[in-house]
């Protein structure tokens, strides 16, 4: 099951891959094809892919496993800081989706990013934090609480 939505997720975003699970030596392996149409794009290495790359893969990989827990919600933290534009765009409608089928789960995602593309409807919610203020004292900045 996870390897197929894994493989699934990483297809919106023109790559492919598949989870290598070897039980006896206790690993955990990821294969990943970047370009789904050419064999020779493919790794085993997930070192050797870019960054925004390697963070579309390991969201792909815990999106696909989040499938199989029966959690009653899950906390996603910046997950789209290193994403190039179009791959987060790809990132946040799969995570959307996927959020909206489940909707017996809560999904929390923390970004930094701007959301101001985003359509809510009731059962999307956004919300928007002041950022924190900085207080520049000797010794370094202190820290802040924020309102909601």
């Amino acid at each position: 099951m996870a390897n197929n939505s894994f493989d699934e997720i990483l297809n919106k975003k023109g790559s492919s891959g598949f989870i290598q699970f070897d039980h006896k030596e206790r690993q955990l392996n990821l294969v990943v094809q970047k370009d789904n149409r050419d064999e020779m794009t493919q790794t085993n290495d997930v070192k050797a892919l870019s960054g925004g790359e390697r963070s579309f893969t390991t969201l792909s990989l815990l999106l696909a496993l989040g499938e199989s827990l029966e959690t009653p919600f899950r906390v996603m933290d910046e997950f789209d800081v290193f994403l190039d534009p179009v791959a987060r765009k790809i990132a946040l409608e799969t995570m959307i989706s996927l959020a909206k089928e489940m909707d017996h789960r809560q999904f929390i995602f923390i970004t930094p990013q701007d959301l101001s593309n985003i359509k809510t409807d009731p059962n999307l919610k956004l919300f928007h934090m002041k950022p924190p203020a900085r207080s520049n004292v000797v010794g370094g900045a202190t820290q802040q609480t924020l309102d909601f």
